[in-house]
């Protein structure tokens, strides 16, 4: 008789381990999906901000690829015509005063347009590091608020 309780009281126990593994899996299960979830639309949102990112360089790097062709063109165009001038310098001090304007406002341009393509640059890495930036502070939220749970 004694043997026949043990043995249905390690049955009992048997099914309520059982029951209790099961619903811990059950319950494991549920916030793997939840996590599996949220890792999945972290990821996509990632992925829209790198596409973002990439696409704001691209935009800003043909900008700055047209206004390098712009100031190209324009200082050839400028060469040409300072050279056409110094082949009809009437003296030597003409020549000297013809060069050192166009030198002059070659330097100028030059400057000028190292300025707006720095500033053009600076402009596009801000807007491009935008969206990553905005991804990481969400991560780190994130991280904060699950080992705060």
């Amino acid at each position: 008789m004694a043997t026949k309780a043990k043995a249905t009281n390690a049955t009992k126990n048997a099914e309520e381990a059982i029951a209790a593994g099961t619903e811990a899996m059950k319950d494991g299960f549920q916030k793997a999906s939840v996590g599996y979830d949220q890792v999945a639309a972290a990821s996509q949102e990632n992925l829209d901000a790198v596409v973002e990112s990439l696409t704001v360089s691209q935009k800003g790097f043909e900008a700055m690829g047209t206004e390098a062709q712009t100031f190209t063109k324009q200082a050839i165009e400028d060469s040409v015509t300072a050279t056409k001038a110094a082949f009809g310098a009437k003296s030597v001090q003409e020549l000297i005063e013809l060069n050192t304007m166009y030198t002059r406002s070659a330097f100028d341009a030059y400057v000028s347009a190292a300025t707006k393509m720095t500033e053009m640059f600076t402009s596009v890495a801000q807007e491009a590091s935008a969206p990553l930036n905005a991804r990481m502070t969400a991560t780190v939220e994130a991280a904060q608020t699950a080992t705060s749970n």
